[in-house]
């Protein structure tokens, strides 16, 4: 079986060297291909970068590891057989979004990523957009549908990590406004019950069950009936950084593993 890993991070530390034994290793143990998330555009002031990623992955997030990974292309091309799919995350983008957006799908971007936190999120540390950019929450709504809009008019699939139990209206209207666009919500969306009702009412919305392994471990049951419901609408992803090979191995151990995503049977 060959496997698609919708939900990876590119910033990283690696030589092109190491990073070509990690599309080797992935090719290895079954990956046919990857989705990249990549932050070209990014504040200059690493602080204010900080604000706007989750508290795991501070360590990771240093201004060397920024600049490796504004600009995938030449590291793409050192993958023989694994096929490397470059989003766009665009969670610093605010002004000329039609321009940014046209260029950056001109420059070989398939795909955005957007990550939609208007207020603090004190469970996953995030600060948030009221607090990185001093907007309102009606502000992040306008500034979020335009990037949205304009990604669709390029033919760009969207992943967008938002909790839809406090932003699940606006989310369902993104998703329904274009219906010609696939979206990926992530991590269930923080709630089986309000993307389950998305994914029965929109065939363009899908999920992925990136850092649920311990959550899926201590309550197996509901999760296993929600993966057998929606078994074509869920997608494997790991949420690993792309220099951590072994996280996206032990994620596709779990699968493996786990009877909760056996649901055939």
């Amino acid at each position: 079986m060959k496997y698609y890993d919708a939900h990876i991070h590119f910033f990283h530390q690696c030589s092109l060297n190491e990073l070509k034994q990690n599309f080797s290793f992935l090719e290895k143990i079954g990956f046919a291909g990857i989705n990249i998330l990549v932050i070209s555009e990014f504040p200059t002031e690493i602080n204010t970068y900080l604000k706007m990623i989750p508290g795991a992955f501070h360590p990771y997030a240093t201004q060397e590891a920024l600049e490796n990974q504004k600009d995938p292309f030449g590291v793409i091309q050192l993958s023989h057989h694994l096929k490397i799919v470059p989003f766009l995350d665009a969670r610093f983008i605010e002004n000329n979004i039609e321009e940014k957006i046209k260029m950056y799908r001109q420059r070989g971007f398939k795909g955005l990523k957007l990550l939609y936190v208007p207020e603090e999120d004190t469970t996953l540390r995030i600060g948030g957009m009221e607090k990185t950019f001093r907007r309102t929450c009606r502000q992040s709504e306008k500034i979020t549908s335009l990037i949205i809009e304009h990604a669709s008019s390029q033919g760009m699939p969207i992943l967008m990590h938002a909790d839809l139990r406090k932003y699940g209206n606006f989310v369902a209207e993104m998703i329904g406004n274009f219906p010609k666009t696939n979206f990926n919500i992530p991590h269930f969306g923080f709630s089986r019950r309000v993307i389950s009702s998305l994914l029965d009412q929109h065939p363009n919305c899908y999920t992925d069950m990136s850092s649920l392994e311990s959550f899926m471990e201590k309550d197996p049951v509901p999760y296993k009936s929600f993966i057998k419901r929606h078994q074509d609408r869920i997608l494997f992803g790991s949420d690993a950084l792309v220099s951590q090979p072994e996280k996206i191995q032990s994620t596709l151990k779990f699968i493996d593993a786990s009877s909760i995503m056996k649901c055939n049977t």
